[in-house]
């Protein structure tokens, strides 16, 4: 007989792999993502667990004693537990440390959450309008790390009550024409790309990746014999199955394998990652690398191409949900994209005037 002792339900892994490629679990009816890789995956979990499950009860406080300063320090704690995971990117993590340091500028660190009024709110909208008049999308920014701040705090049972955050709405954008790339543009481009550039390139156009897309995409994701790539997008989680055209595969095939990825940099690392770093006080923090939009931006000038400022390789994923909004499937650009909702999609597609000239006609057939 085995003496060997039986696994109990606590002896089992307690993480989930998600389709993304993430552990994940489904704690109090919210999934949490952990990262791709299983031995770090589990270990940033049972450091949250406690929290998470809300068995914490040390962390519970109620809004007479929470200060501004006391919240922003659990939840940015929090998220740059997400950032070592893989969860969030050390960008989103920035962006929320910067929000939060300007929002307790402006009410005060010791600032108690229960004192928190609507007025307050509403003046600290009217300055990020004043600093922020000609980027609606950074003040919007602010707005939703601010709303996000209070609605954790509120459904992880760290504060009782919120302020009336609904009070501070964020402000309309009209979406600006942006700059797709022409013919002879793209071939500019490709003439003084390497190889592998070459590749994302041919990625970007035919698939809508950007530079996270090309960063992670791996040899299994495809299958270059029945032109294929079959990639989740990693931000949604909404599955991608696309057709490769020959000019892609015949780009990829010419990259050399040097691992599970397809692309690296010269010294081995992925294009896109997260450098841990400390300041002058010793302080770690998470810094972006993203070596595609560096290595773009010289081949722009390389190609002494006369575009906008802040023209980039994202801009390849415009140009591509231009040109699939073209024969007039708007559905298709969100399948592309990989987006989880169709709004989202519609904000890459550029000029599609002729689409809707001809949508005019065709209503006009109906009355005449």
């Amino acid at each position: 007989m085995s003496t060997q002792k039986r696994k109990t339900r606590s002896d089992k892994f307690p993480l989930t792999r998600h389709p993304t490629g993430q552990y994940c679990k489904k704690i109090r009816g919210k999934m949490y993502y952990f990262g791709a890789n299983k031995k770090e995956a589990l270990e940033s979990y049972l450091s949250q667990a406690a929290y998470l499950h809300g068995s914490n009860n040390s962390q519970k406080t109620v809004n007479d004693s929470m200060t501004l300063k006391q919240l922003c320090d659990i939840f940015l704690k929090y998220q740059f537990s997400k950032v070592k995971a893989n969860a969030i990117t050390a960008q989103h993590y920035n962006d929320q440390v910067s929000s939060l340091n300007m929002l307790m500028g402006f009410l005060g660190q010791s600032s108690r959450i229960k004192d928190v009024s609507t007025l307050d709110l509403q003046n600290y909208k009217q300055k990020l309008k004043k600093q922020y008049n000609r980027s609606g999308h950074r003040l919007n920014l602010h707005i939703s790390n601010l709303k996000t701040l209070f609605h954790w705090g509120k459904k992880n049972d760290i504060l009782q009550r919120i302020p009336n955050i609904d009070a501070i709405s964020r402000s309309k954008i009209i979406n600006k024409q942006r700059i797709v790339f022409t013919h002879d543009q793209i071939s500019k481009l490709l003439a003084v790309a390497d190889i592998q550039m070459k590749a994302m390139i041919w990625l970007g156009l035919n698939c809508g990746f950007g530079c996270t897309d090309c960063s992670e995409l791996q040899w299994k994701n495809l299958d270059l014999v029945n032109g294929r790539v079959i990639f989740p997008r990693g931000k949604t989680g909404v599955p991608r199955d696309l057709p490769l055209w020959p000019e892609t595969i015949l780009a990829i095939t010419k990259v050399p394998r040097k691992g599970k990825l397809v692309f690296y940099t010269a010294k081995g690392n992925p294009f896109v990652r997260n450098v841990l770093k400390a300041d002058a006080n010793g302080k770690e923090g998470y810094c972006p690398v993203n070596t595609i939009s560096t290595k773009f931006s010289r081949m722009i000038k390389k190609a002494d191409m006369d575009v906008p400022k802040g023209t980039g390789f994202y801009t390849l994923r415009r140009t591509a949900a231009t040109m699939a909004a073209r024969p007039g499937d708007p559905f298709a650009v969100q399948r592309l994209l990989g987006h989880a909702n169709f709004l989202m999609a519609t904000r890459y597609v550029q000029d599609v005037s002729k689409q809707t000239d001809e949508a005019v006609e065709n209503s006009r057939r109906y009355l005449v």
